[in-house]
């Protein structure tokens, strides 16, 4: 497996992924309009070769992310989301393990994201790789986690 920037022609196969508007929301938030497209999902998610990310296996796309910048100089986890053949097979935390190398080599101390309570598998793959709720961030329907003192690589 390697992880490298993800390349505009990526969001089709991303797309194929999301089969209806709920699993748009669960992975991208209420702010990714559905149904999808390459142009709007580019412009909805602020796609760019610097934020975004595929783990491959081999020549195949199993995975996508996004670190994008923050204010106080820390990164934020986004739309992390695992080709539907390949999900619980280890792919989403190999993601997750990359892109956390990446925050440490950047020098960032924390990270944050949001996950729906509703999205389970993500929500104790976050917790086991050592996220903590912010309680006062968060509400009924979203978590916000954050993971602090990333090892500085």
């Amino acid at each position: 497996m390697n992880l490298r920037k993800a390349k505009s022609e990526d969001l089709k196969t991303i797309i194929s992924w999301i089969p209806d508007e709920d699993k748009c929301k669960l992975w991208a938030g209420p702010k990714v309009r559905f149904p999808l497209n390459i142009e709007s999902l580019s412009r909805d998610i602020e796609f760019s070769h610097n934020n975004s990310f595929c783990l491959m296996d081999n020549e195949c796309l199993v995975a996508f992310g996004q670190l994008l910048e923050k204010e106080n100089g820390h990164l934020h986890l986004a739309r992390i989301i695992v080709a539907p053949s390949k999900r619980a097979m280890g792919y989403g935390r190999s993601l997750c393990n990359e892109l956390l190398e990446i925050t440490g080599q950047r020098g960032c101390g924390k990270i944050s994201l949001n996950v729906y309570r509703n999205n389970k598998n993500a929500f104790k793959l976050y917790e086991k790789l050592g996220f903590r709720e912010i309680s006062e961030k968060s509400s009924n329907e979203i978590c916000h986690m954050i993971l602090g003192n990333i090892k500085m690589l």
